[in-house]
């Protein structure tokens, strides 16, 4: 994946905060379709923005790896997601997708004044709770896919009862997320937009650039803040520093490499970034608790 820091093309224009500029639906009915087909765009991304409305979406057609917060997560053909109030999300596909989406209000299903409001969607939206893959291999997940696809059908059709409707599948929707909130993926929260923004880039620059040799002060320029700055970021929302979380990603990177292919050790070590054969092997023990080929003849054996 390429998460760039600079896009030739926004599809979704932001501030400087990465705050979502348009508005979702109308005063009176505050829900909004979209059919978001990379294809489409001439790019297979949709840039990281925000909104303070939440977001359901469904992978029709193809994959995409979603970036919601500090996660990377594919999405496979059928499955879904559904993304929380005000988590900075993007998502990048490697061949053509076609990811019909809603995004709206929570006040659709009560207004804020309302016991039901107060007792049912506040505690979801102000929580840590962050997103909820939906996968079809789960009943109740699979249950919710169909009446997203309702809803999704609701919102292109002309029905004399279409508002009301689609207000009962949302709401049915969101008592299956109360229920089930349990599931749901929490992220570390923090009030400060600009710290959110900040880590994002300097997380993107990592993905992007972690196979070569980078510095502190390069994944700090990433998101043009000071070294102390960068540090900072890091250690308020991840608890770690962007060194060890450099090096943590890298060796996430090799021990995949190490079940999926045949490569040797001396170039899956190379590959991620690592300079010295050693010091990966040291590193790699320490975390793993196991040699990095223990490791691969393992993970082998519990394959077969």
């Amino acid at each position: 994946m390429n998460w760039g820091l600079d896009e030739m093309v926004n599809i979704v224009a932001t501030d400087n905060q990465l705050r979502e500029l348009k508005s979702h639906g109308s005063n009176d009915f505050s829900i909004e379709y979209y059919l978001d087909d990379t294809e489409a765009y001439g790019i297979n991304k949709v840039n990281q923005h925000w909104h303070s409305e939440v977001e359901f979406a469904i992978v029709q057609k193809g994959k995409a790896t979603f970036q919601i917060g500090n996660d990377l997560i594919p999405i496979e053909q059928g499955n879904g997601i559904f993304i929380n109030s005000k988590i900075i999300h993007g998502f990048e596909s490697n061949e053509r997708a076609i990811i019909p989406n809603i995004v709206l209000s929570p006040e659709i299903v009560s207004g804020m004044n309302q016991i039901v409001y107060q007792k049912f969607v506040e505690p979801i939206i102000s929580s840590k709770n962050a997103y909820l893959i939906l996968s079809q291999d789960i009943e109740w997940q699979r249950k919710m896919l169909s009446q997203l696809q309702l809803v999704f059908n609701l919102m292109e059709s002309d029905s004399e009862t279409r508002e009301l409707d689609v207000q009962q599948s949302i709401t049915s929707i969101w008592r299956s997320l109360y229920v089930n909130r349990s599931n749901l993926i929490q992220l570390a929260r923090t009030t400060n937009i600009s710290t959110q923004v900040r880590l994002r880039s300097m997380l993107k620059y990592i993905w992007d650039n972690y196979s070569r040799k980078l510095s502190l002060a390069e994944i700090a320029s990433a998101a043009n803040i000071s070294k102390n700055e960068a540090l900072r970021c890091f250690r308020e929302e991840m608890s770690d520093s962007p060194i060890d979380y450099l090096i943590r990603f890298r060796l996430d990177k090799a021990s995949k490499l190490l079940q999926s292919t045949d490569y040797s050790i001396t170039d899956i070590s190379a590959s991620v970034g690592f300079e010295s054969l050693s010091y990966f092997n040291r590193v790699f023990k320490k975390t793993y608790g196991n040699t990095s080929t223990a490791f691969r003849k393992k993970h082998k054996l519990s394959d077969t």
